[in-house]
């Protein structure tokens, strides 16, 4: 698939270049869990099988209408409300009406809550809302509606989940028993909680819905069924396709039901999708890219400064990538046109001829910066500075505002790190991507000497934390800060990981990382 590099707005511009880098698409709209829910709802959809190229989808709009009955339908402030014939079918069918409210409350009580950057709950109108998936029966796609009619609404699951999908479909095209392991855990972890689908079944007869929606299957893959967009992975031979699908068949190895796993998903595949986003964003294969993190919780300035260091060096990586793609881009539209000095005459009388080149038509109030810029330039040179520096500012404001923050969303909805007041973006681990990172290194049951731990997690994923790792990748020579700081910091880790029972201490000197959980059912 060719991503078309020739849309005519400015946000337009900076979504397909960000497609080219990392796939179409991940928006900053899309939320740590919706990016696990999305893919569940991919992988339900397409009957646990991860070489389909199509997937159904599943609306429940009665199940919906009664779980989030009272709350807010689209911008009006009007509330959704179930018919006084609707709910005597279903007192009809539970045959009790206190049941009948039970249940209502015990389903709204399974949503997924979802926060902004400061904390505050996001307010969504029902038809937005999602649960924790305690059975497949429960997982749906967010539909948008307009007076009577429904349709998919595509700007919260916004693809991420797709190309999630589309990364453990390549990473286990030569690992079956890897695959087997993925559709068969998440099958078996989806359809235990019978009771869930047999509520939601009479519910669901109640409303006379089928439970999926089968007439418009959505495709994963170009072909020639496919009428609307699909999504787009630029490299489908990544390594680290391989990698994570061993790191999520390893972590639903472990015996945890589904509730309790949900957020340790949701740490993995923000994880893994932040790691394949800096990875995409690599300039050249040399380059390294390292995560210190402050397991001390701020409560160390110099820890604290590494860790926010070390966040702002790799969200540069980001900006430095997007800059050399537009750069190319720019370059790559203009390059045929010899001499340039004579369209720069025409340009100049006719501006839009220039903006609809560059694909800037719909420009609004940063089109007269552009035309000014352009009527400046007299010569190539011009062209290639003035000119380029002006149009690339334009466009980096889009990616300032949406491209960015989806690493920082992915960073804080995974538990990877985050800010305080008077502070700036940092890595941290937070209890539940700690006890990810243990269920992804070490087996159901099994043990790992810390020091090992710490080693496998520098060699793994670059993540510093203490003496060692620090010594060995140049951090401690260039940080010139005393050894003590990240003797505390390895420290802290180990604090962490005995407070989450997951390390046995046998000495000072001895200290073993303990996997509590007992091996799945297969």
């Amino acid at each position: 698939m060719e991503i078309n590099l020739s849309g005519n707005n400015v946000e337009k511009i900076s979504s397909q270049l960000s497609a080219t880098i990392w796939g179409h698409r991940f928006t900053d709209g899309q939320r740590g869990p919706e990016y696990v829910l999305e893919f569940l709802n991919v992988l339900v959809g397409a009957d646990y099988d991860l070489s389909s190229e199509k997937y159904i989808r599943n609306k429940a709009l009665g199940l919906r209408r009664f779980i989030f009955e009272g709350v807010k339908e689209g911008s009006k402030r009007s509330i959704v409300k179930l018919e006084k014939n609707e709910r005597n079918k279903l007192i009809d069918i539970l045959q009790d009406e206190d049941s009948l409210d039970a249940i209502q409350e015990f389903l709204r009580n399974l949503e997924v809550p979802l926060y902004d950057a400061r904390g505050k709950e996001a307010d969504r109108s029902w038809y937005a809302r999602t649960l924790f998936p305690l059975h497949e029966a429960l997982l749906f796609f967010e539909v948008r509606k307009k007076g009577e009619s429904t349709s998919y609404e595509r700007n919260f699951f916004a693809r991420g989940g797709e190309l999630y999908f589309l990364m453990l479909h390549h990473g286990t095209r030569d690992n079956i028993k890897t695959r087997n392991k993925i559709e068969e855990g998440l099958q078996r972890l989806l359809r235990k909680n019978v009771p869930i689908e047999k509520v939601v079944s009479s519910i669901n007869t109640a409303f006379e819905e089928e439970s999926m929606i089968t007439e418009k299957p959505a495709y994963l893959y170009e072909n020639e069924k496919t009428k609307a967009e699909t999504p787009f992975l630029p490299d489908t031979d990544h390594p680290f396709y391989k990698e994570y699908a061993e790191e999520l068949a390893k972590l639903i190895e472990n015996d945890i039901d589904i509730y309790e796993l949900f957020p340790l998903l949701t740490s993995l595949v923000t994880f893994q999708l932040m790691r394949y986003m800096y990875d995409r964003a690599k300039i050249s294969e040399g380059q390294r890219i390292d995560y210190f993190f402050d397991c001390l919780d701020g409560q160390e300035t110099q820890i604290l400064k590494l860790a926010s260091s070390s966040f702002q060096k790799n969200d540069l990586l980001i900006k430095e990538r997007f800059e050399k793609s537009f750069e190319n881009n720019f370059n790559k539209k203009l390059g045929n046109i010899d001499p340039i000095e004579e369209k720069l005459l025409e340009w100049k009388e006719t501006p839009d001829k220039f903006l609809t080149i560059m694909g800037l038509t719909r420009l609004q109030s940063r089109k007269k910066t552009v035309i000014s810029a352009l009527n400046q330039c007299n010569s190539k040179k011009d062209v290639e500075t003035k000119l380029y520096n002006t149009v690339k500012d334009v466009v980096s404001d889009q990616l300032k505002k949406h491209q960015l923050s989806i690493i920082k969303i992915l960073v804080r909805d995974g538990g990877i790190g985050g800010f305080r007041a008077g502070t700036k973006y940092r890595y941290f681990m937070s209890d539940k991507f700690l006890q990810t990172l243990v269920y992804i290194n070490v087996g159901p049951g099994e043990s790992l000497e810390f020091g090992d731990f710490l080693d496998q997690l520098n060699t793994k994923y670059n993540i510093v934390i203490g003496e060692k790792a620090a010594r060995d990748n140049g951090l401690y020579n260039k940080s010139n800060i005393n050894i003590s700081y990240y003797q505390k910091n390895e420290q802290a880790l180990r604090d962490k990981l005995k407070k989450n029972g997951l390390l046995i201490e046998y000495s000072d000197a001895t200290a073993m990382i303990r996997n509590p959980y007992e091996g799945s059912e297969v």
